[in-house]
């Protein structure tokens, strides 16, 4: 029976973006990675019983480029396997706004992180001190990375939801296997917690 989860938050957020969501599953076993962005980065093990990962947005692209034995499927909030247009991907977004984020970042990120937070509609506090170069890689990545190939090679176990009105238009496009569009956008875990809880009950009771 699966009853674990691992989870990877997004760009610009930690670990304790998963609170919510977590409260509303208290009987789960849950890792939880925190990314670095706003202090020590922290990834723990995968879990050693069958298990589902949890990623919203760009954590979302990281698991789709890492290998998970034991994994019984994926749940993905807002998610994407590739961020940056391409000829074959009009969808994303133009790599130039990527470089004017990570030119800023560098000038002044506390603005640069409250303006995509307010992108995001949250005005939130930042839960920490940004760590300029973590958040440089994780801009950098999102840039370079493409996994469309790996998010088809998991066919129907990745499951997922996204925003009718996220700004991504990425993250609106979802991916080729079923998904859920509700209206929303880009933070479901925060703004729609118990329907995203609801949603990783019902993958885990497919995976039992």
């Amino acid at each position: 029976m699966t009853r674990a989860l691992y989870l990877v938050h997004g760009w610009g957020f930690d670990a304790s973006f998963w609170a919510p969501l977590l409260a509303h599953l208290p009987d789960v076993s849950a890792q939880v990675v925190n990314c670095g962005y706003f202090g020590s980065e922290h990834r723990p093990s995968l879990p050693d019983t069958p298990y589902l990962v949890i990623g919203h947005s760009a954590g979302s692209l990281a698991l789709l480029g890492q290998d998970l034995p034991g994994c019984d499927g994926l749940v993905f909030f807002n998610g994407f396997s590739r961020f940056t247009a391409a000829s074959d991907f009009p969808n994303g977004t133009p790599e130039r706004v990527l470089t004017r984020m990570r030119a800023r970042l560098k000038r002044d990120p506390v603005a640069m992180l409250h303006d995509f937070r307010a992108l995001c509609e949250t005005d939130a506090p930042l839960p920490g001190t940004p760590d300029a170069e973590t958040l440089d890689r994780g801009l950098e990545a999102l840039q370079q990375q493409d996994h469309r190939a790996q998010a088809a090679d998991w066919g129907n176990r990745l499951h997922w939801m996204t925003g009718t009105d996220d700004p991504f238009g990425a993250a609106q496009a979802g991916f080729t296997s079923p998904g859920e569009r509700v209206a929303g956008g880009h933070l479901l875990p925060l703004t729609h917690t118990e329907l995203c809880a609801e949603f990783v009950r019902g993958r885990l009771d497919d995976a039992s």
